[in-house]
């Protein structure tokens, strides 16, 4: 995606969650490798502790979504994002602390490499086809959002269908 396209699509994503009074934002990076998902495990004792997500985090102060994505999934996985491909969609959540939390997801090409973790966020990854998801304890939300995409990069393009965008 080129980085002006990038810039405006988040203009308008900032813009909807100031709308909507939403001032936690987070990206969620969805990374395929042979087909596959790459999915992370949140260790136990924390929020959703024990299930699976996409790597991701809150976007820091000053810092543009494609940055917070490249950082994320650095600092989660220990892959380096080549290039931010595509956006997703997005939900929202409530979390322990935060009544409102928005999450963009977006697409990305990695590098190659060995995946390391967060040991204080994640205890565990796996790649994924449609026919892991059903084994792995996931959010409802996470669950949606991972099972389309995956469904939608089995037949196609890595895309939610606009209609399911803001979800």
């Amino acid at each position: 995606m080129h980085p002006e396209t990038l810039a405006r699509i988040e203009q308008r994503l900032r813009a909807a969650a100031r709308r909507d009074g939403v001032t936690a934002l987070v990206v969620g990076v969805a990374v395929f490798r042979n087909g596959k998902l790459l999915v992370v495990r949140r260790v136990p004792g924390d929020y959703l502790g024990g299930m699976y997500e996409l790597p991701g985090g809150g976007v820091e102060s000053g810092e543009s979504l494609a940055e917070s994505v490249i950082r994320e999934l650095f600092e989660e996985t220990g892959l380096v994002a080549r290039r931010v491909t595509d956006f997703l969609g997005w939900f929202d959540y409530a979390t322990r602390t935060k009544a409102k939390v928005r999450k963009f997801s977006f697409l990305a090409e990695a590098e190659a490499g060995e995946i390391t973790l967060a040991p204080n966020e994640h205890d565990d990854y796996a790649w994924i086809d449609a026919d892991a998801l059903e084994d792995l304890p996931m959010a409802p939300d996470m669950r949606e959002a991972v099972d389309l995409l995956i469904t939608e990069r089995e037949r196609g393009p890595a895309r939610i269908p606009p209609g399911l965008r803001g979800r």
